[in-house]
């Protein structure tokens, strides 16, 4: 009798189908000498049938739970981690440890396929809910785990017709205020420096960018909207690269402090400064901002304080809270630094 479709593969639920106690099964599976061989035999079958994988993480025999979460972080170049993530992952394991389960970090390589990560950690039955980071509008990793009924909630939203627990900031009222900002402090066409085009939150700050400017009765041109990695290697370079294309650009919005942090080290390298002769404003889960020379204005939202409220809506979906009730779009705070102004 195989596994119902979108039921996850368990020993709990191989022993319900097969009539076995879940010791049994267990027992099975390791080739134990006080099973007969025909059960083992039988249990093997269904096992491999239902793609049945060890869980990794000591499911608890009793409860059918891992006692345990995975968070999925997408590393976006070789070599080039994101230096903030740490603060959000702290955030919910902070959360999740106060309430009694263990946090697995589960990395997600450039070369990696997204959809394969999270298929893996569901067929290892070592999590009972999963956060992902990085969505895109029509993300197959959250498609997925929704038809596998695996509680899921994302730092982002989707356009997926089927609703889903999220938490978010509202990256297109940041792209609108950002803009409106650098073009009144006498900036007519700065540049926008968003993270890589694939990722929703992306395009918001796409979209808010181009609303900031129609309101001034302004149009952005596409060649002043660049995307890049959200890392300082890829700042650095990226901010060589737009001062060839735009010698004559003044200013720009960084929408990562990771990328503005090389940003603002390709500036100097091109025998530009901050306040001197370019203006810049960022935004970012952390202070980073305020530690940089000069201080960067910034648009912000702590990322530990993420990962807490992302670790209280993934509890709340492991619950049986309904998905449409677990959501929330966050306001970012500005600190005002003057970096859009030049002296």
């Amino acid at each position: 009798m195989p596994i119902e479709p979108g039921q996850r593969v368990t020993l709990r639920n191989l022993a319900d189908k097969l009539g076995l106690s879940i010791t049994t099964v267990s027992r099975a599976l390791k080739d134990g000498p006080e099973v007969n061989a025909e059960t083992v035999a039988l249990v093997k079958a269904m096992a491999s049938a239902a793609g049945y994988r060890p869980n990794l993480g000591g499911l608890n025999l009793r409860t059918g739970k891992a006692g345990a979460i995975g968070v999925v972080l997408p590393f976006e170049r070789q070599g080039e981690m994101n230096i903030v993530v740490a603060s959000l992952v702290e955030g919910v394991v902070r959360h999740m440890k106060a309430n009694g389960y263990r946090t697995i970090l589960v990395p997600q390589l450039e070369t990696d396929d997204p959809q394969q990560v999270v298929s893996d950690l569901v067929g290892e039955g070592a999590v009972d809910g999963i956060i992902l980071t990085h969505t895109r509008p029509d993300d197959a990793r959250v498609r997925y785990l929704l038809d596998w009924h695996m509680p899921v909630v994302t730092f982002g939203r989707t356009d997926l017709p089927i609703p889903h627990a999220s938490l978010d900031l509202d990256h297109q009222s940041i792209g609108r205020r950002a803009a409106l900002l650098l073009i009144d402090a006498g900036h007519p066409a700065p540049l926008l420096v968003a993270p890589a085009s694939e990722f929703t939150y992306s395009r918001h700050f796409v979209d808010g960018w181009r609303s900031g400017f129609a309101e001034r009765g302004l149009v952005v041109p596409d060649r002043h909207i660049h995307h890049t990695a959200t890392t300082p290697d890829s700042g650095r370079g990226l901010a060589r690269a737009l001062l060839g294309l735009h010698p004559g650009a003044t200013a720009a919005f960084v929408a990562s402090e990771e990328a503005a942090l090389g940003f603002v080290a390709g500036l100097a390298l091109a025998g530009r400064a901050v306040g001197r002769d370019f203006a810049l404003v960022t935004y970012g889960g952390t202070d980073l901002h305020d530690f940089l020379v000069p201080p960067i204005s910034a648009f912000h939202f702590p990322n530990i304080e993420i990962g807490g409220r992302l670790a209280e809506l993934l509890l709340q979906a492991m619950a049986g809270a309904a998905p449409d009730e677990l959501f929330a779009t966050l306001d970012a705070r500005f600190s005002d630094h003057g970096s859009q102004f030049l002296k």
